[in-house]
């Protein structure tokens, strides 16, 4: 498995505008990279890109989410600066000033400058911020150069989505480490197709002893999990399985090494014998992997536990520093989470 191959589809897929509810720029590239292995191939009522590969053991849904986190417009002013809020759990301290993107209806871009303020002044509350006020949203806007008139002709209102500019979700390579916007859940993606392209080149008498599969490129994972339950409705996995990055955060005994993260709790308990597994198998590869407990993180496979979709869940990704930021992850990370991938969804072929 070449890293630097599976590095080229990480930046192509970074590079699509996906926030959730407009995320037909990155559809079109999942679409097209699971047609070329040859497996049966749709896009559902919720926009999930799924594949199937038939098997003849257990049925495993194996998600990862395409919808990024970004902003939503909810003011344009008569000066054509945009009020915006959260969409899907973006800070605006965690942008700074900048470019952003804002996707007009037809899916093309509208250029705005994310803004502060001046700081050369004692009123108002930019002073206060180097005191005693956190930066919300409240406090920011977008400006656009444009009249309001002249961006609701192009498609910009009130429910437009933003997103950090294009030119700024480019990988930044620092030695064994990447960085980058939205690494969060491209490398899922990277993950789910080179797992597929495997799987479905295997030799034909493979189908009857190799898992009914199903892949699942997740709509609306950021605000809610909404696709994959969606998907879990209709599929009706025995096992569902999430790849996700995995914060490394204060307090959690997780490292930013090339070893995968294997989330035993999140929102819900994961089944504790497949996280065992998952271990077991991570130290047969001879990477080995992190077993860790979040507290406020969710994953599609989580949100499918919750709601009574799936006999079995896990999860396990990608050691992530900066969580909804400017990410940083080790290169081999997203090698050793598809080979992890590749040999539990082996595993669970019938003999």
């Amino acid at each position: 498995m070449d890293r630097d191959e599976m590095i080229v589809l990480l930046s192509e897929l970074i590079a699509c505008h996906s926030p959730a509810g407009q995320e037909g720029e990155i559809d079109a590239v999942i679409l097209r990279e699971f047609a070329e292995t040859g497996a049966e191939v749709w896009q559902d009522d919720a926009t999930n890109v799924c594949a199937h590969l038939p098997g003849g053991g257990p049925k495993v849904m194996v998600c990862a989410h395409k919808d990024e986190i970004g902003m939503i417009v909810t003011e344009v002013a008569g000066d054509g600066s945009l009020r915006v809020e959260n969409c899907g759990g973006s800070r605006p301290w965690k942008y700074g000033e900048g470019p952003v993107d804002v996707i007009a209806d037809d899916g093309s871009i509208v250029r705005g400058i994310l803004s502060v303020g001046s700081v050369h002044t004692t009123t108002g509350p930019v002073p206060e911020l180097d005191r005693s006020r956190a930066l919300t949203w409240d406090l920011v806007t977008v400006f656009t150069g444009q009249s309001r008139a002249g961006l609701e002709a192009q498609g910009v209102h009130v429910g437009s989505r933003a997103v950090v500019s294009r030119e700024r979700k480019q990988i930044q390579h620092l030695g064994d480490y990447i960085a980058s916007f939205t690494l969060d859940d491209r490398m899922g993606l990277v993950s789910l197709v080179y797992a597929l392209r495997e799987m479905a080149r295997r030799d034909v008498p493979a189908k009857e002893t190799r898992p009914d599969l199903y892949f699942v490129a997740a709509h609306g994972e950021e605000v809610g999990m909404l696709g994959a339950v969606r998907a879990a409705r209709l599929i009706r996995p025995d096992i569902c399985v999430a790849l996700d990055t995995s914060p490394v955060a204060h307090g959690l005994p997780v490292t930013l090494d090339a070893r995968p993260v294997v989330w035993y709790r999140e929102k819900a308990y994961h089944t504790k014998a497949e996280c065992d597994r998952l271990l077991r198998l991570a130290s047969e590869l001879g990477f080995g992997a992190q077993p860790c407990l979040y507290a406020a993180a969710g994953s599609d496979a989580g949100r499918v536990r919750e709601a009574g979709l799936a006999g079995k869940t896990v999860c396990f990704g990608y050691p992530r520093e900066n969580s909804h930021g400017y990410e940083i992850t080790h290169a081999s990370s997203v090698v050793n989470v598809t080979r992890l991938l590749i040999a539990y969804l082996s595993a669970h072929g019938r003999a």
